[in-house]
């Protein structure tokens, strides 16, 4: 009887985490495609290039910068919000934050694990205007 209850036990822990894991897989799949929004999304956090500002991208086409002091360390950080918006016929993404605009191309080099959303012409991109992060391996 004992052992009946131990595998009842795992039958339905097993049972729960499988309906959690497949809920969590509908609930994604059921989600409108969002142009740009899976290469972006890859990415994770992007970081200025002299390490201050972090940008950060959200499916519903919202887009925050993150701003830290370098000169003053117990200065609070400043976030300001704004949009993003992918055009696939060009392949760019623009955004929009308080009140200025930038278009940017993303860059993921082949079997690099980075991205380089490059300000510019993928040829002559402004590296201090771009932003750069690490591809976390799944």
């Amino acid at each position: 009887m004992k052992w009946l209850g131990i595998v009842v036990f795992w039958a339905a822990l097993i049972f729960g985490v499988y309906f959690l894991l497949s809920a969590e897989g509908a609930r994604r799949a059921s989600q409108p495609e969002v142009a740009g929004w899976d290469e972006i999304h890859e990415c994770g956090s992007l970081t200025s290039f002299d390490g201050t500002r972090t940008l950060d991208f959200d499916r519903r086409h919202t887009a925050s910068v993150t701003e830290k002091s370098s000169s003053e360390p117990d200065k609070p950080e400043r976030k300001i919000d704004g949009t993003w918006s992918f055009d696939a016929e060009t392949e760019r993404y623009t955004v929009v934050l308080a009140d200025s605009s930038a278009d940017y191309v993303l860059v993921k080099p082949e079997d690099a694990s980075v991205c380089i959303l490059a300000s510019g012409d993928v040829g002559a991109a402004n590296l201090r205007d771009s932003w750069f992060a690490r591809i976390d391996d799944e």
